[in-house]
Parts: C-alpha cells; sequence; structure tokens
C-alpha cells in the first residue's frame, strides 16, 4: 500500500509540473491610469518643454514568452491617451500676458510597438514576480489648440494644429502574474514608458489674417502607468 501511494503521488508530481512546464507564456489585454511625470506633466508657462498633460487612459494587447526557466522575450502594442489641461494653459496665459483667455484642445495620443526581455519568477504555486525591459517606437500626435483672447474691443484667436511624429522610445515594467485557472492569468503591472517625438512644422494661424506660420518642437514623453489585465496561457 505504501508503494502504490508513493507511486501516486510521484506520478501527481510528474503531471502537475509537466501542465505548469507547459504554461511558458501568454497573450493578455490590459487597461488602466496614465499618469504623465516630469516635462510632459509640467503646468508651469515658463518651460519650453511643459507639456500640460492630465492623467489619461492605457490599452495594451501584451505578449511572453519563456524561452527557459525563467527568462524569456515580451512584445508589446500600447494605446494611449492623455487630455491637454486646458485651464491651466488659460491661466498661464493670463499670468504673462493679462486677460482672459478660452482654450479648447484635444489630446496627447500615443500608439507604440515594443520588443524586449522578459522575467518571470514565481512566488508561490499560483503566484509570480515579472519582469520586462523592452525597446521600441511609438507614433505620437500633438494636441490641436484653439486659444481665445476676449477684451473690450472684441474676441482674437490663435490655433495650432495637430501633427504627428514617430520616435524611439523605451519601457521597463514590473508586475504580478496570478494563476487562477487552467488557461487563465490575472495581470497586474506598473511601467514607465519614455520617448522624445519631435514635432515638425505644426503650422499655426490667427485671426489677424497673417500668413500662417510654422514652429517644429520637440516634446518630452514620461509617464507612470498602471494596468490590470487578463491573459490567455500559452
Amino acid at each position: 500500500m505504501v508503494k502504490k501511494l508513493l507511486l501516486l503521488w510521484a506520478l501527481t508530481v510528474m503531471n502537475a509540473n509537466y501542465c505548469i512546464s507547459q504554461n511558458k507564456g501568454y497573450v493578455a489585454i490590459s487597461i488602466g491610469p496614465s499618469i504623465p511625470i516630469g516635462d510632459f506633466a509640467s503646468k508651469d508657462g515658463a518651460n519650453d518643454s511643459a507639456g500640460f498633460a492630465k492623467t489619461g487612459a492605457i490599452f495594451d494587447i501584451s505578449f511572453a514568452y519563456k524561452l527557459g526557466k525563467n527568462l524569456g522575450i515580451s512584445a508589446l502594442l500600447r494605446g494611449q491617451s492623455n487630455s491637454f489641461d486646458n485651464s491651466a494653459f488659460a491661466s498661464e496665459l493670463a499670468k504673462q500676458v493679462g486677460g482672459s483667455w478660452t482654450v479648447d484642445s484635444e489630446s496627447w495620443k500615443i500608439g507604440g510597438l515594443m520588443v524586449g526581455g522578459y522575467g518571470s519568477y514565481p512566488i508561490s504555486s499560483k503566484v509570480s514576480f515579472d519582469l520586462k525591459a523592452m525597446i521600441g517606437f511609438l507614433r505620437a500626435s500633438s494636441p490641436e489648440l484653439f486659444v481665445t483672447l476676449d477684451g473690450s474691443g472684441g474676441s482674437v484667436w490663435v490655433k495650432q494644429e495637430s501633427k504627428s511624429a514617430t520616435s524611439f522610445s523605451y519601457l521597463i515594467s514590473t508586475g504580478f502574474k496570478f494563476d487562477v485557472g487552467k488557461k487563465i492569468y490575472l495581470l497586474t503591472n506598473l511601467d514607465y514608458l519614455g520617448s522624445k517625438p519631435e514635432f515638425s512644422n505644426v503650422v499655426v494661424t490667427n485671426s489677424s489674417g497673417s500668413n500662417p506660420t510654422k514652429n517644429t518642437w520637440s516634446q518630452n514623453f514620461g509617464t507612470l502607468n498602471l494596468g490590470i489585465g487578463v491573459g490567455l496561457k500559452i
């Protein structure tokens, strides 16, 4: 009887290890908040790199696959949006120029594709600590701005058109993976995304009827992003 129980236990352990070994990675979708930091979040009108970005949202499709016991490869397709802080921008204009300003704008929009390394380290039979370091490219669109100054003599306006640019980007991520079923993981991730796109020949027009001008400028992007998602084991 003891031999039979030992044999049954050994077969059970071997089968469990085999099943675990088959789960080499996952494909997942995640959503969560995107918090701008540094120049991207700055509301200081004296800072030429101030992005006036507000907390936004991300949507990710990710892939991770272990090539060995703990290390492997990963890929990420990201969409991100951060709204422009109209009231803060209007306040800065009032400080520097005076008068009553109204600002209408679109959001900062970011889409990126990145690839890199992946590490997964078990904490328990159901929980793992994951690390990722990735590089790639993102496509960013600056917000269209429509600024109006209201005065006793009437209103004047300035419009800055939206412009898109492609740039190198990098991402560093940490998180946890929870095994909740035969085919499903729950994922939590905290990552930092950095990039510096240059927006060239951005057209600016105004109500005076003068010829449009074109400006070129760079924007430091830095965001902390919290993602919560569901992964399908592979």
